[in-house]
């Protein structure tokens, strides 16, 4: 049997799930993962929650789903889902996760737009408190390592301009117990997601905040840009590499191509390329740099997303 099969958790609609403290009845697979999926639940009175389910292998050195839990248990931040419940079924053998149910994610908003791309100050606003997300998770000494619009996603209803940072399976802890930076491995493996994944990763050099942060740009222009960025259509992680070193060269333009905000965000870019290993991150040059992009192209970074303004054209629509 391989990995794969082992790791199938295939729950139908219908299959109840006990805790100790509830039953959790599946509605709909939301969706798969590394670590294992996602599913629709509603509890005893009829909410609805999201399950994240792990299969029990006894060879995998790390549970993501035990990373997830750590963190979500550690960091009370908004932008942060809710743990609802938790347990394993040692007969079964898998682990789950109930969580408070969040919207839809970047991607598949995205995916709903014209040019699948959000609008300039959509675009701003959400890589806004994506990095929010990302600062708050640092503040406990952790690094994300995947960060990429399908980990991220809009709440629900009154949430809805709110955004939630998701999956932590392969987070790691960037401090020592002492609250210190730990010692950086000689060489580490690749982590995460070709597209959005920083320098340091395609080197096989340990990361740490900074790296999250280039990820974090990454993920901004695929939010703004039509097309996402210049090698989307790339697979090879060297080749990738290769195009990203030459976007902070002589092929710059490629990065931004017809954006005309390119002062400020170079400004973003510079300052990350420009951080090392050991230093701290000056979140806020970064936040006020998104903003002036924003202000100089006439928009407000505050506005209602584009998701938000659909929903407000739909109900107006319908109350004619």
């Amino acid at each position: 049997m391989s990995d794969e099969e082992e790791d199938d958790v295939n729950f139908k609609a219908g299959v109840e799930i006990t805790s100790g403290k509830a039953t959790y009845t599946v509605v709909r697979l939301l969706g798969e993962g590394g670590f294992g999926a996602v599913y629709l639940v509603k509890d005893g009175k009829g909410k609805q929650c999201a399950m994240k389910v792990e299969r029990k292998i006894e060879k995998r050195k790390h549970s993501k789903l035990k990373m997830e839990i750590a963190i979500l248990k550690l960091v009370n931040g908004k932008h942060f889902t809710k743990i609802v419940d938790r347990g394993k079924k040692d007969k079964e053998g898998f682990f789950f996760l109930v969580m408070e149910l969040v919207g839809k994610s970047l991607s598949d908003l995205k995916s709903e737009r014209q040019d699948k791309v959000f609008s300039f100050a959509t675009g701003l606003g959400v890589a806004s408190q994506c990095l929010e997300a990302v600062e708050e998770l640092h503040k406990y000494g952790f690094i994300h390592r995947d960060l990429k619009p399908q980990n991220y996603a809009c709440g629900l209803d009154d949430k809805r301009h709110l955004i939630y940072i998701l999956d932590f399976g392969i987070a790691r802890k960037y401090l020592n117990t002492k609250n210190e930076l730990k010692t950086p491995r000689e060489t580490v493996g690749f982590k995460g997601t070709v597209r959005y994944a920083p320098i340091a990763c395609h080197r096989n050099i340990e990361m740490a905040p900074k790296d999250d942060v280039e990820s974090w740009f990454y993920l901004l222009i695929d939010l703004i840009l039509v097309g996402s960025v210049p090698w989307r259509k790339l697979t090879d992680k060297h080749e990738v590499l290769k195009m990203k070193e030459e976007c902070r060269k002589d092929k710059r333009s490629l990065l931004y191509n017809g954006i005309k905000q390119t002062t400020e965000l170079n400004k973003i870019l510079d300052y990350i390329d420009s951080r090392a290993y050991q230093d701290r991150l000056d979140y806020q040059f970064i936040y006020k740099s998104l903003s002036e992009a924003c202000t100089a192209a006439g928009m407000d970074i505050d506005a209602p997303y584009d998701w938000e303004r659909e929903k407000e054209g739909t109900s107006a629509e319908k109350s004619k």
